[in-house]
């Protein structure tokens, strides 16, 4: 997990690393004129973590700020960095062919933060499972149902905050003999009935604009 912090120590949103140079987010977590320190390995380990400045963003051409549809960026670090036991690429899956399994992927896996019951001003990173639910659980309104690279999951009492956007929502694929896990989906906002439910950028319905940016920072 990556998190993104304005160089005054403001905390952004988190992020996934895909290369030792690439951070995938939210498209809503670029902000104007306001530079972006990427911190990456564990929040509450300091000697495990490594700070990179963010050189450059990719916003999705299709970002709508409005109704957040195509809310997908690519950070780019101002440097390579060295993978560590801490520090490991998020995997994505580029072929297409396993969208019906990645779709049928059921609970997800998610993270974000969550307060100390000991000290209430005091925060650690949780895990979430969360339960894929139908679009209209998440939808706007009316007249603004989820796009097709859109999907809903959450539940009362497991779902990502407001707080928690930007980062990586996923589930385990079969790997050779063993599993591995995969990013699905990236948070995108909080929605619903009692907000028992969060929107997701789907991951795959985008991965020719992520490979074209990859091949760009090669």
């Amino acid at each position: 997990m990556a998190f993104l912090y304005s160089t005054e120590g403001r905390f952004i949103c988190f992020g996934s690393l895909i290369t030792k140079r690439l951070v995938l987010t939210a498209a809503h977590c670029i902000l104007p004129k306001t530079a972006i320190i990427a911190r990456l390995g564990d929040y509450d380990d300091a000697h495990t973590q490594v700070v990179a400045r963010v050189q450059s963003s990719h916003m999705h051409r299709l970002y709508n700020q409005r109704n957040l549809t195509n809310d997908i960026a690519i950070l780019a670090l101002d440097r390579k960095v060295e993978y560590t036991n801490k520090i490991r690429p998020i995997c994505i899956v580029r072929d297409t062919r396993w969208r019906k399994s990645i779709d049928s992927l059921n609970p997800l896996t998610g993270a974000g933060w969550a307060k100390m019951e000991s000290k209430s001003d005091s925060v650690k990173i949780r895990t979430l499972e969360l339960v894929r639910r139908q679009p209209a659980i998440c939808q706007v309104d009316a007249t603004t149902p989820l796009t097709t690279s859109q999907f809903c999951a959450g539940s009362g009492e497991s779902n990502l905050g407001n707080g928690d956007s930007g980062g990586p929502v996923g589930g385990l694929i079969p790997f050779g003999k063993s599993q591995r896990f995969i990013q699905v989906g990236i948070a995108s906002f909080m929605y619903g009935r009692s907000a028992e439910a969060s929107v997701f950028t789907d991951v795959m319905s985008y991965i020719d604009w992520i490979l074209a940016v990859h091949n760009h920072h090669k």
